[in-house]
């Protein structure tokens, strides 16, 4: 048998089979997780299935989303200036954040490695519900472990 362009003389056009490398799920989301994960100032717009309900918002590098964590606790606490043990707890996520920053390369993380997804501005929606648990976009963060679907992309609103 002579092999040709279309594969080896006599084969069918079912015994053609195209072979790809074999990915599962959570490698393909850490893949598209890792474009996030290379610069605090890249964002993937995310939605993912969880047994819990629906998450979906702006995916983020780590350092990026403990900033916003800071910036929405000072946002949640601006009405109460003497909220000391807040403020501390809002520098901390800085502080936290400037370890893992783009100026430390040590913190480069291998896709292999991404287990969490950090969400900006997300949204949730219960599994039992139609309409978002929580109407003001938060910082959530989902364990790749608990995915069970996702898609790039948000809902249509």
């Amino acid at each position: 048998m002579a092999p040709d362009s279309h594969g080896p003389a006599g084969t069918t056009d079912a015994q053609r089979v195209v072979t790809i490398p074999e990915l599962s799920a959570p490698s393909y989301l850490q893949a598209v997780l890792s474009v996030a994960y290379k610069d605090e100032h890249n964002s993937v717009p995310l939605t993912v299935a969880t047994p819990a309900g629906l998450v979906f918002g702006n995916a983020l590098h780590p350092a990026a989303w403990l900033r916003r964590l800071g910036e929405q606790l000072r946002h949640l606490t601006a009405d109460d200036p003497l909220n000391e043990s807040a403020e501390a707890m809002a520098e901390m996520f800085d502080d936290l954040a400037d370890g893992r920053g783009d100026e430390n390369p040590e913190w480069n993380i291998p896709v292999a490695d991404i287990r969490w997804i950090y969400f900006a501005d997300a949204l949730v929606v219960s599994a039992g519900g139609g309409q978002p648990s929580y109407t003001v976009p938060a910082c959530w963060q989902v364990a790749l472990r608990d995915v069970t679907g996702w898609t790039i992309g948000l809902p249509p609103t």
